[in-house]
């Protein structure tokens, strides 16, 4: 009985780290909730009401819930992305391009190559999103490789390379003339990636695109904690010195690791233009692939905390909408509330007593286990 106690506490000794991260999680979000609420009653003059739209709307009917899973998928995508090359240490800040890019070729192959036929257009438009969605991000790794540029510079220019070169193709060739910046048509009425029941507030939208979001997270987080090649990207991420005097090539997995990211993103573009638009019309930065760094700091980089980070993140921005449009109080009250918990979370210091106190616990009730295991061993 002793030895089976020992062992499970040698189990929690092993997870004290994961578990004072949950109570960092958990206060840093009670902390930006509790300003949340005490922003509402300072600002509104309905503040009940303010406070039930925005902690309820997504629950109150089908239309609102739609809006939160629309909401939720793109997070999903771009999160993932990020957590995979922050994993290996790689701060490549291109998946903005990536995700426009990504919506952009879904848009052309839709438009001109699969006219009205999505049962074509839709995979040759996620393999295309993926390839130039890597594109986008590989060229910035490519750059540091070559000639030693600050990935963060040359992957946030690619950014604004994207957005105008995109930006140019709609005005100059993809531009429906009857209209002021929208393409041509690729579908009649609805989304080429949806389907959509009811009416009203009780209009029920099935995106296709969450089974795809949810497959990309099963699989990136099997190829980094299931497959060599993921164990090796951690271990770059961790300790770049140590991984190449162990034999690890950290140049081919830095690349390797923002192809897939870039990658990822590109898919998620592709896969919110056919589910949200029946034609292209993105003239601004969609500002998704910075939500991704959001999405992997409350995932701590593990693709499998993605879903509920952008479960909870979509939530409060579908709740802070609906706030908005009913009470007239600004919905960047979100916004707010995203960067103290985010400040509270990369805070190295906060909560650190209880994490000492927490190893000082478990430490000496482990050594008393041992000294009774010792004592009835030795009669």
């Amino acid at each position: 009985m002793l030895k089976e106690k020992l062992a499970a506490l040698n189990l929690m000794n092993m997870n004290a780290q994961q578990k004072h991260s949950l109570l960092r999680m958990a206060v840093s979000i009670a902390i930006g909730l509790g300003l949340a609420t005490a922003l509402i009653l300072l600002t509104s003059d309905k503040p009940m009401e303010s406070l039930r739209y925005y902690f309820t709307a997504p629950l109150q009917n089908a239309s609102y819930f739609s809006y939160w899973v629309q909401k939720t998928i793109p997070l999903i995508f771009t999160g993932t992305a990020v957590c995979i090359m922050f994993s290996a240490n790689q701060f490549n800040l291109g998946l903005e391009g990536s995700f426009l890019f990504g919506g952009l070729v879904a848009a052309v192959i839709n438009i001109y190559v699969t006219p009205f036929n999505p049962a074509l257009g839709i995979p040759l438009s996620l393999i295309a999103g993926a390839l130039v969605g890597s594109l986008i991000t590989f060229i910035p790794a490519l750059l540091d490789r070559l000639f030693n540029a600050s990935i963060m510079v040359t992957s946030l220019m690619m950014n604004y390379i994207c957005l105008w070169f995109s930006t140019y193709l709609l005005f100059s060739h993809l531009k429906d003339p009857r209209s002021s910046k929208n393409s041509y048509n690729w579908a009649e009425k609805d989304p080429i990636m949806v389907l959509k029941f009811g009416k009203g507030n009780q209009q029920l939208t099935i995106y296709f695109s969450i089974l795809i979001a949810l497959l990309v997270v099963v699989l990136a987080w099997f190829f980094l904690y299931r497959t060599k090649t993921g164990y090796k990207l951690r271990t770059v991420g961790v300790n770049h010195n140590f991984a190449r005097y162990v034999g690890i090539n950290a140049v081919s997995i830095a690349i390797v690791v923002q192809l897939i990211g870039g990658a990822i993103g590109g898919i998620g573009g592709a896969c919110e233009i056919m589910s949200n638009y029946i034609n292209y019309s993105w003239v601004d930065l969609t500002g998704f692939g910075w939500d991704g760094v959001t999405i992997a700091i409350f995932a701590k980089n593990n693709p499998k905390n993605v879903p509920l980070a952008a479960i909870f993140i979509a939530f409060l921005r579908t709740g802070a909408m609906v706030m908005s449009y009913k009470t007239n109080i600004q919905n960047d009250l979100t916004s707010v509330i995203e960067g103290v918990v985010i400040l509270f979370l990369l805070a190295e210091k906060f909560l650190s007593k209880t994490y000492r106190k927490m190893i000082v616990k478990e430490t000496e009730e482990n050594r008393r286990l041992e000294a009774e295991l010792q004592k009835k061993e030795a009669n």
